[in-house]
């Protein structure tokens, strides 16, 4: 009786949180970023991590199937470098102090996340009700991706747990298709992250 009870709160809370979306019968198109496996891209990025402050480059290396990202600051200490595939990682190098597993794991998945690498072969369509923007949830997964319907490029996502959303992602200022601003913040830890395009 107990595991009925919760199987159905979880049904109802998930509900609760895509109310403001609806089902679309036929497909659309979406763009996913930074996926051009000729190119590297830059972006001076700013970390907030509970009381500490970081700042340097991101570079971002999209491969075959994966992609790999390396973090160092203004005078060339690389902070992590990390190859990040759909449901696996590999650490090249992560600064002493950065390798906790609970921080490599909320980079990991982060990460995962702004790359749209959970973006699977089974996917929910949606519309937004309100602004009529298109989304999309991938099977499995607690995340929902809103696009422009014009460009058809990622707009913003969120992901939620249980009861409530708790991470809010925007991409911001195309560049063609390259969002020139990411910001990545969590409601329930002190993690905020913000990315600015150089080249």
């Amino acid at each position: 009786m107990k595991k009925l009870t919760i199987i159905i709160l979880t049904i109802f809370l998930q509900s609760c949180i895509t109310t403001s979306l609806q089902p679309v019968s036929k497909e659309f198109e979406f763009k996913k970023v930074l996926s051009d496996t000729s190119k590297s891209y830059i972006y001076r990025a700013k970390v907030n991590l509970y009381e500490n402050d970081l700042s340097g480059m991101i570079v971002i290396k999209p491969q075959a199937n994966s992609h790999r990202i390396v973090f160092i600051n203004e005078i060339g200490m690389k902070f992590f470098d990390i190859e990040i595939f759909s449901e696996t990682y590999k650490i090249y190098h992560i600064f002493e102090p950065m390798n906790k597993k609970m921080f490599v794991k909320l980079l990991v998945s982060d990460f995962r996340f702004i790359l749209m690498q959970n973006i699977n072969s089974e996917i929910k369509y949606l519309r937004e009700r309100k602004s009529g923007s298109d989304a999309v949830k991938p099977k499995g997964e607690k995340e929902i991706y809103y696009f422009n319907r014009q460009t058809h490029l990622p707009q913003k996502a969120v992901r939620y747990s249980l009861i409530r959303k708790n991470t809010f992602l925007t991409y911001e200022e195309y560049k063609g298709e390259i969002p020139e601003k990411i910001s990545i913040k969590h409601k329930n830890i002190k993690f905020v992250m913000k990315m600015t395009f150089i080249k």
